[in-house]
């Protein structure tokens, strides 16, 4: 073990074991695929026995190729999901939700005043127009 290897967090320690033995990632980093961070990410966030995996193994260890395909086509979405989760402002969401709340319940008042208003009227012929006569 080396000196900076000695400084890394543990986590760290044991996604280098898990690329070692997934030796396929390696390239996907050399090709511009995916970065480092990325698979650290979704090993941290899927864990060492998700089947995503399998396709970075050696060839003799490899499962069905088509179905870690799928697999890695689902944690390419996930993947995306996560980091437009990241980039979210919560700051600005709230802002925003606040804004929709305020619209909405102005909108229900200009309803409740139509609607005030057309029950006014209804009533109000009957109510105050001394001429107003039923049939029977």
């Amino acid at each position: 073990m080396t000196t900076a290897n000695k400084r890394s967090h543990p986590s760290v320690q044991k996604f280098k074991e898990f690329v070692r033995n997934h030796p396929k990632m390696i390239y996907e980093v050399r090709n511009g695929s995916k970065t480092w961070q990325q698979f650290y990410e979704e090993w941290y966030l899927l864990g060492e026995n998700d089947p995503i995996w399998q396709v970075y193994k050696q060839d003799g260890e490899q499962e069905s190729v088509a179905a870690a395909q799928e697999s890695v086509v689902a944690a390419g979405v996930m993947g995306q999901v996560m980091s437009f989760i990241k980039n979210i402002n919560m700051d600005q969401v709230q802002y925003h939700l606040n804004n929709v709340t305020s619209t909405i319940g102005s909108v229900q008042q200009v309803i409740q005043q139509f609607k005030g208003s057309a029950s006014d009227q209804n009533s109000t012929p009957q109510q105050n127009n001394p001429f107003f006569f039923q049939k029977d």
